[in-house]
């Protein structure tokens, strides 16, 4: 069997975190589906893929297909090559140690912080690229097509951040010290049969503690409220939506400073409302 047969056959049986420790090695990018990150180790073995890189990182063919091996051999030890064989690695990685394992980055401190709620890992993973932050994010949850036929084919983006990176960037005005949500999506509640936009809606709780008192009793904190269009193409932005109906301890506050209907701009930008003496310590 040829060097790219060998490495493509024993690939088959590595796990995400296995393709990401290659893929880190590499130097190369480890966004995207679990077969495009077999394809991209597998195209590293081309002559061309190998005469680029030479300028980064001195590699051989031989050097790439050896890691792989050294790799290989560390799950036939531990019956890891059973789990990925039987499509059990993508969420049971973290549970399974391997012997002798290699430094692997993404085993202990992998960060799944995904809108949806779910912590757990699926192949479709996309990384927050702000150094301080690497949370992992769905896909399927933090890129949204712009048209509902676009949905097979979402293009990943080269650089990603997710929406509390974003909102940092966003407000360079306010330094955030903590959040006491973390951020929801919007779900559709009804479906108008007119054909209007449907209602998105989402309530939520959290308490405020007396050290937020306390901070909060100081001028310069506050509380403060944000929405985010995922897909936005101004990506360093609040945006609210059309008819946004913002309510605090059952009290309206009024979320953005343009006309319901008025569509954002590609040159606007909405604030994120105070809700000043609309909250209480305890329930928010």
């Amino acid at each position: 069997m040829d060097l790219v047969g060998s490495c493509k056959d024993k690939l088959l049986h590595f796990r995400i975190r296995e393709l990401k420790h290659v893929l880190t090695e590499l130097g190369l990018s480890k966004q995207g589906k679990k077969q495009d990150l077999v394809d991209r180790v597998l195209s590293v073995l081309s002559e061309e893929q190998v005469s680029r890189m030479w300028q980064k990182k001195n590699i051989t063919k031989e050097e790439v297909a050896r890691l792989v091996d050294d790799i290989y051999r560390k799950m036939q030890v531990s019956g890891a090559t059973d789990l990925a064989s039987k499509g059990q690695g993508a969420s049971d990685s973290s549970n399974v140690k391997i012997k002798g394992e290699y430094d692997d980055p993404f085993r202990s401190d992998t960060k799944v912080k995904c809108p949806c709620g779910s912590s757990l890992e699926t192949d479709s993973m996309i990384m927050c690229e702000e150094p301080t932050c690497h949370v992992w994010q769905h896909m399927s949850c933090v890129l949204i097509p712009e048209k509902p036929m676009e949905g097979n084919h979402l293009p990943v983006p080269e650089v990603f951040y997710c929406e509390i990176c974003r909102l940092h960037r966003a407000d360079p005005f306010w330094v955030t010290m903590t959040n006491p949500l973390n951020p929801v999506k919007l779900p559709v509640t009804s479906i108008p049969t007119d054909g209007a936009n449907p209602v998105q809606s989402v309530d939520r709780t959290f308490q405020l503690t007396r050290a937020d008192k306390d901070l909060l009793s100081k001028p310069e904190y506050d509380v403060q409220a944000w929405c985010m269009l995922l897909n936005d193409k101004v990506s360093f932005r609040m945006q609210w939506p059309q008819y946004a109906d913002l309510q605090v301890n059952g009290m309206p506050v009024r979320a953005i400073n343009r006309p319901g209907s008025q569509l954002l701009g590609a040159n606007g930008r909405d604030d994120g409302p105070i809700p000043g003496s609309w909250y209480f310590f305890g329930v928010f």
